[in-house]
């Protein structure tokens, strides 16, 4: 009798959320959380020399809203930057960094394209050759192992979030477009007034334009053509069970049917936003919606970060505090 293979292929480490600043603990924004700004590196610290120790992983996928917002406040942003990216000095594996909310408080996305935090360049991959990108895209794809593609959503494509998108830019403009059309509160990070998943139309969400689109259709469709298994992540989850509705996507609608169009070869899809984490298996197309809980909302003795174990026919994610661990097939 054949026996389960005991070794995965590969493994990666996963982390969300930790919005790190020299700041004293503080409510979040709808009061019911405390935020551990100055907690949170040691935590990111934690979380490296675990994943150190393991001494397994390839790469580690860092979900967005490194640093945050109240950095550019005080003045701070590029020393809280420095004191994050510290963490990952020396580490024997690579890190891929996905924009959030967070970046785009404290930095214009022309600072962002030319920062550490801008991995789309140095990961770009054969397929990159073959399916044409926007000239400031933060979207990309790479293969870690061959037959494996990991597919890195640009959340905030469209968008009027924070120094982003220059506000004459077309998709500041789509962006305020979308949200007038929708939300009728002078404050737009409200959602008063919104029902059901209409609350996903905040200025801290965004949307992903129809280049990206079609870009992540040509690029499942040629990685199909290769015979591939893919695995997709972003900042904002995109599936209305997987979260908080209020931290959806805005068109996650199209995102979607794009994944299920592909759910052939479509594994998972990794977000954060969401700071208390969520799950959802759909079991129609088989696809995989995990949410990671921000570390920025960990308190002190606790943790939210994982690796995950890539096997022919399943992934087992190990999670550490407050990730759940889990093996979804």
């Amino acid at each position: 009798m054949a026996t389960r293979e005991e070794r995965p292929l590969f493994s990666f480490g996963i982390i969300a959320d930790v919005q790190y600043g020299d700041l004293d603990d503080a409510m979040n924004f709808t009061q019911t959380k405390w935020r551990h700004y100055r907690n949170a590196l040691y935590l990111l610290r934690e979380a490296v020399q675990h994943w150190k120790e393991e001494n397994r992983i390839q790469f580690v996928l860092q979900l967005g809203d490194i640093i945050d917002g109240f950095n550019t406040r005080r003045k701070n942003s590029e020393n809280a930057l420095r004191d994050v990216l510290q963490e990952f000095d020396g580490v024997p594996f690579a890190v891929h960094h996905i924009w959030g909310n967070h970046e785009f408080y404290n930095f214009s996305r022309n600072y962002l394209m030319n920062s550490p935090l801008f991995t789309a360049q140095e990961n770009a991959t054969d397929v990159e050759e073959v399916v044409k990108k926007e000239a400031d895209a933060a979207y990309y794809d790479f293969s870690p192992y061959k037959g494996y593609r990991f597919v890195v959503l640009d959340n905030y494509d469209v968008s009027m979030c924070g120094i982003g998108r220059d506000k004459d830019s077309p998709q500041y403009k789509e962006a305020e477009k979308i949200l007038r059309q929708v939300n009728k509160n002078e404050e737009l990070n409200s959602p008063e007034g919104l029902v059901g998943v209409d609350r996903r139309f905040v200025m801290f969400n965004g949307g992903m334009g129809e280049e990206q689109l079609q870009w992540l259709r040509e690029t499942l469709e040629v990685a199909r053509q290769q015979g591939e298994k893919v695995v997709v992540s972003g900042h904002v989850p995109v599936h209305p069970n997987s979260c908080y509705v209020m931290c959806l996507l805005w068109n996650y609608q199209d995102v979607l049917k794009i994944l299920q169009d592909f759910s052939d070869i479509v594994l998972a899809y990794f977000s954060g936003h969401d700071h208390g984490g969520g799950y959802h298996y759909d079991s129609g197309n088989e696809i995989h919606h995990v949410t990671l809980p921000g570390v920025i909302e960990v308190p002190p003795g606790s943790n939210a970060f994982g690796t995950v174990d890539v096997f022919s026919d399943r992934l087992v994610m190990h999670g550490v505090g407050q990730l759940e661990s889990r093996v979804m097939k």
